[in-house]
């Protein structure tokens, strides 16, 4: 191989991995600017930029917890009816007793028994994250029909639950200081650097002294910590608790979770990224509804998004197996 050959070869290599780190970034910059100019003015005004903030936070605080478990190779197939059950236990806790403090504890409560028996269930009985969390996505589902009645359960908007989850700006205010927290725990904290280690590689973590099982469990008692918030965010945003809330919602999660970089085979990515993915699926959620396009539509373009996301982002090797 010649010189020139090889320096080719490397600057092409070189592209390809800018292209993969920063696909996010180019999602968010071409979508901005392609319903800038397809909307006839209507995407690029104050009022709909807040909006999408602001659609955005409860997307953002779910997908905080949701990187830690992709990052460990898992997924979580469950943030969707979890955040029902969430939010209208809150609803409805609030509703009887008048105390915001009591709902937060209810839906903290109700999250993290619910997380840390699909972590168990996971790092005792062996079984894939993914049929627990599917299986967990039915269980919440039923039981958050059972306790409401198929009904919704109205929060009064002028209440302190609509004021301080749902309004702007504290539902920002909350959205970014959860960012922010997060983010120092995964750089700076060995609770982060473990969760990435232990998902680039477990048996490499194990033969370290990490003990993976319970390592596994906290980050899934740390995603149900913020499903839980997510679940009030929403349920203040939309001003109910609402058991239909949230159906194909792990879609919109686990799109800018893995958007935003973060590696479904695990060790790779880190929150960062989910909040630009986050921001990326407001913008097209939001242009698509200003291009008029019916909710099925909408759907499938987010299925083909994260198609393209994970085909654009996943590491090949010669012989990799690809299950």
């Amino acid at each position: 191989m010649g010189k020139t050959q090889a320096i080719t070869q490397t600057k092409q290599k070189d592209f390809v991995s800018f292209i993969k780190k920063n696909v996010s970034f180019a999602a968010l910059v071409i979508l901005f600017v392609l319903f800038v100019f397809t909307t006839d003015g209507k995407f690029l005004t104050g009022s709909n930029m807040l909006s999408v903030l602001g659609s955005s936070t409860d997307l953002l605080i779910c997908a905080l917890g949701g990187t830690f478990i992709i990052l460990l190779g898992s997924i979580d197939l469950s943030v969707g009816s979890m955040i029902s059950l969430c939010g209208v236990v809150a609803a409805k806790v609030y509703l009887s007793t008048g105390n915001l403090l009591f709902a937060i504890l209810a839906a903290l409560g109700v999250s993290l028994v619910c997380y840390l028996f699909m972590g168990l269930i996971h790092t005792r009985l062996m079984v894939p994250t993914f049929i627990v969390t599917l299986g967990m996505l039915s269980i919440a589902r039923a039981v958050v029909t059972m306790i409401s009645g198929g009904s919704i359960t109205m929060i009064n908007f002028n209440s302190p639950f609509k004021q301080i989850f749902g309004q702007r700006p504290w539902m920002l205010i909350i959205a970014a200081a959860a960012f922010v927290i997060v983010y120092i725990i995964e750089r700076y904290t060995l609770f982060g650097r473990y969760t990435r280690l232990v998902g680039g590689d477990e048996t490499v973590a194990r033969l370290s002294g990490i003990n993976v099982n319970r390592l596994k469990v906290m980050v899934f008692l740390f995603a149900g910590v913020f499903t839980a918030l997510g679940g009030l965010v929403m349920a203040a945003r939309i001003g109910s608790g609402s058991p239909s809330v949230g159906q194909s919602y792990e879609l919109n999660v686990i799109t800018a979770v893995v958007l935003g970089g973060t590696s479904q085979r695990g060790g790779i990515g880190g929150v960062r990224g989910s909040l630009v993915g986050a921001l990326t699926i407001g913008i097209l959620a939001n242009g698509l509804v200003l291009w008029g396009m019916p909710s099925e539509v909408q759907l499938l373009i987010k299925g083909l998004v994260v198609i393209f996301a994970v085909a654009v982002s996943t590491e090949r090797k010669p012989n990799m197996v690809n299950k």
